[in-house]
């Protein structure tokens, strides 16, 4: 029946006062809400539209009632309203279920449940019944409403649309309250107007709270709490409190003998249907928990897998950070890749020559795993066999496209899976890229240190290398020498051949040299054509006499088709010519500046660079005759390296005498120019291949004299006196002087040792070479006659030992 009741109290009237202002109050902030551009924007946008509704229904029904007129037209109204809150519930529900849980979906339908059946028994059948039906669809759009905005609450954990779901949802009780009593009252034909205000002012708060909510900054907001007592009693006490709330109904009813066979049916099935909720929800609750705790296991032995896992990544990585040493890479990193892969031992083989395997480092129990690994064989893809419950894992080492080794893994069978697998070949992959770093890393350290020509050091590196030989020289006197080769005419070769034969000369000087010197010097390109040679643990005299050989050894080369290639060298030591880095090489480029200019294709020691007297005209007219003497070996004898090979012969032999540092270097010098004298004989006689004529041979017999001529009046009276006897006898038979014996001088002895010696192995105008072993013979049977015993037996053991004085193998035989 239509609702036609009138107020008798004008003060009860008043009370839709206070719902008009906040329901209108409600809508303008609703309508800021939905400008602010929140997600919810369709939401605020509906609440907006039904609170501004249902505020001008307050009104409309508190003029009316003022008045005296009757209020039904305005409760006829607040449908519109309740229709707008349904859709804005439902919206907001709509996007709250996307993101639901079942659990939290379960309860909300649970308390829906008790809703449901307590609104269609106690309202919508009476109102149905005896009431006004528009009423009631009012109040069950209302409870619709509730329901939706109760499941879109609990159904989801996010902080802030949980206070705004409960904001709305005490506002959709509030609605669905003041409702309820207008349908109730509609049948009973009584209205209690100020409880229906005071729902419809309770439900303006709750949107306003709800508003509140949405644009309330989020460090004002608290994420719910899941893990408390209160919320673990609430999860547990809800299904009970929903199933209970029948039972409750029931014996309700019956104590106000209101409960007939229509209810007790009525609220059994509600009981009945939510029981089987209740449990069903239990039952998901302990398959889950269950699965939670599988889940957990499994992510706990997945944690301790990827702990391993990222311990061996971090110590892969804390190795390629550390160090750039491939012993250590190898060592760590191996050890490793052990640990990354649950293996109980590791070994790395590296690939040699025909992709032959060689050990290269193993850790764990590798010698006991051994026998269950068999010959490793290379392969170029991983491979994997299980032999007597062990898995024997394979996998190859690349980087830029070449593989550098093959790594074994031995680890118990049963273990790998496909995330194992990509493990192993992520680790082995970043071993494989460390030992190819610290190899690219040496590489650039040498191409750093070596000249891009000629494969040699550079400077740099010898300067570095010089500091360190000087400071053990300082401190244990460990004798170091250096020499210092310069190309001679090189300039003459560029403008001839051109620059590119230029750099194959150089090279092949390099390579000449390079291949004759011990592991532990250092040969390096200085710049241009200039060469130098670090000779650790070596004296002077010996300094000297590898850098004739490598004067001679390059001489030798047939590196210039239609030319000879010389050098000449400047050898300074330590601590005899100097005792600093700078000192010795300047000491070093002074005596090759006097070789270059003193004749070239020939080595200088420092203490050369300074004659007697303070007067370059001295040193000029040394320099002419080092010059005469080179020449009259090239032109006239034909021998361009005889006079060299004397003095390299005579300075071993002083040595082996034991003559002293300074006699050796002046020894040396005599021997260079024991031939000078032959410029005052005649090309034709010295080339002459029969057997010298009388006048001839005197002519030849004079060329002592006239070089120790030369040398005396070029300030070198000792080297003189030893020049002029160099062919006299020890039976006293030789010239110019006829000196026997102990009268003539050891080094003039010397000289004729290997004056003779070179000789006899040279080919000459009037005779053929001879073998070394049958110009010993000959030295030794003409020994105690023309030559002295005790210098052709020092010579003889000279030449049949297996190594010089300083531990070089210089071939002093060598042409």
């Amino acid at each position: 029946m239509p609702l036609t009741l009138s107020v008798v109290m004008k003060s009860s009237a008043v009370s839709f006062a206070a719902p008009a202002v906040l329901l209108l109050a409600a809508a303008v902030r609703s309508w800021g809400a939905a400008r602010s551009g929140k997600e919810r924007g369709i939401v605020w946008r509906t609440l907006a539209g039904a609170t501004l509704l249902a505020g001008l229904d307050a009104g409309l029904i508190l003029v009316t009632l003022v008045t005296g007129g009757a209020a039904g037209a305005g409760f006829y109204l607040g449908a519109a309203a309740s229709a707008c809150l349904l859709v804005a519930v439902a919206e907001f529900a709509r996007r709250s279920l996307r993101h639901a849980s079942l659990e939290l979906l379960v309860d909300g339908l649970l308390v829906s449940a008790v809703v449901v059946a307590a609104g269609i028994w106690f309202v919508v059948l009476p109102g149905f019944a005896s009431g006004d039906a528009v009423l009631t669809y009012v109040f069950l759009v209302d409870m619709i409403a509730l329901c939706v905005a109760l499941v879109g609450t609990v159904a989801r954990r996010d902080a802030r649309h949980r206070r705004v779901g409960w904001a709305l949802t005490a506002a959709c009780a509030a609605t669905s309250a003041g409702d309820a009593l207008v349908s109730v009252g509609a049948a009973q034909q009584t209205l209690h107007v100020s409880w229906v205000a005071g729902f419809w002012a309770l439900a303006a708060g709750g949107i306003l709270v709800a508003v509140h909510g949405e644009l309330c900054p989020a460090s004002c907001l608290r994420e719910p709490s899941e893990g408390g007592r209160a919320w673990l009693w609430a999860r547990v006490m809800l299904p009970l409190g929903a199933v209970l709330s029948f039972p409750a109904m029931i014996a309700v009813l019956w104590l106000v003998d209101e409960l007939g066979p229509g209810a007790t049916s009525f609220f059994t099935f509600f009981f009945l249907s939510v029981l089987v909720l209740a449990f069903a929800r239990q039952a998901y609750l302990i398959v889950d928990n269950r699965r939670a705790v599988s889940r957990e296991r499994a992510l706990l032995s997945e944690a301790v897998r990827r702990n391993e896992e990222l311990e061996a990544l971090t110590a892969l990585a804390t190795t390629m950070t550390e160090t750039l040493d491939e012993e250590q890479i190898v060592e760590r990193g191996l050890d490793a890749l052990r640990l990354g892969a649950g293996a109980e031992s590791a070994a790395l083989h590296a690939v040699g020559a025909g992709g032959a395997q060689e050990p290269r480092a193993t850790v764990g129990r590798w010698p006991a795993d051994l026998a269950w690994v068999g010959e490793p064989m290379p392969s170029p893809v991983p491979t994997r066999e299980v032999r007597g419950g062990r898995e024997v894992i394979r996998h190859p080492l690349c980087a830029h496209d070449s593989t550098l080794g093959v790594v074994t893994l031995v680890r118990r069978a049963g273990r790998s899976t496909q995330d194992d697998r990509q493990l192993i070949e992520l680790l082995t992959g970043q071993l494989a890229v460390a030992i190819q770093n610290a190899r690219d890393y040496l590489e650039k350290v040498e191409q750093s240190l070596r000249d891009p020509l000629t494969g040699l050091y550079n400077r740099r590196y010898l300067r570095d290398v010089l500091e360190k030989e000087m400071h053990r020289n300082e401190r244990y006197g460990s004798p170091v020498s250096i020499v210092l080769f310069d190309v001679d005419g090189f300039k003459a070769v560029n403008d001839r051949y051109g620059h590119a034969v230029g750099d194959e000369v150089l090279s092949a000087i390099a390579g000449a040299v390079r291949s004759r010197i011990r592991p532990s010097d250092s040969f390096a390109r200085m710049g241009g054509e200039e060469f130098a040679l670090l000779l650790p643990e070596t004296s002077q005299l010996d300094a000297l006499a590898v850098a004739d050989r490598m004067r001679r050894a390059v001489a030798a080369e047939r590196i210039l088709p239609d030319a000879t290639v010389t050098i000449s060298g400047g050898v300074a030591s330590a601590p005899e010519d100097a005792t600093g880095a700078d000192e010795i090489l300047s000491k070093a480029d002074a005596a090759l500046y006097w070789a270059k200019h003193n004749g070239k294709n020939m080595c200088a020691v420092a203490g050369e660079v300074v004659v007697s007297g303070d007067g370059s005209s001295e040193r000029a007219v040394v320099g002419h005759l080092y010059a005469l003497a080179a020449s009259v070996d090239r032109d006239q004898l034909g021998t361009p390296d005889h006079s060299g090979n004397v003095a390299a012969h005579a300075v071993a032999i002083g040595a082996e005498l034991g003559l002293s540092p300074p006699r050796l270097v002046r020894l040396r010098r005599a021997a260079l120019l024991h031939d000078v004298g032959k410029v005052t004989v005649a090309a034709s006689i010295l080339r002459k291949p029969l057997p010298l004529a009388a006048d001839e041979a005197s002519a030849m017999r004079r060329h002592p004299e006239a070089g120790a001529t030369m040398l005396i009046h070029s300030g070198l009276r000792e080297e003189a006196v030893w020049v002029r006897h160099h062919h006299e006898r020890v039976d006293g038979a030789g010239y110019p002087d006829g000196l026997a014996g102990s009268d003539i001088p050891v080094e003039s002895r010397i000289i004729l040792v290997a004056d003779a010696f070179d000789a006899m192995t040279a080919d000459r105008p009037y005779g053929r070479a001879i073998s070394a072993g049958s110009a010993l013979e000959q030295l030794r049977r003409h020994a105690g006659s023309q030559f002295d015993a005790r210098v052709v037996e020092a010579f003889v053991r000279i030449v049949q030992r297996d190594h010089a004085p300083a531990g070089f193998s210089p071939d002093y035989l060598s042409s």
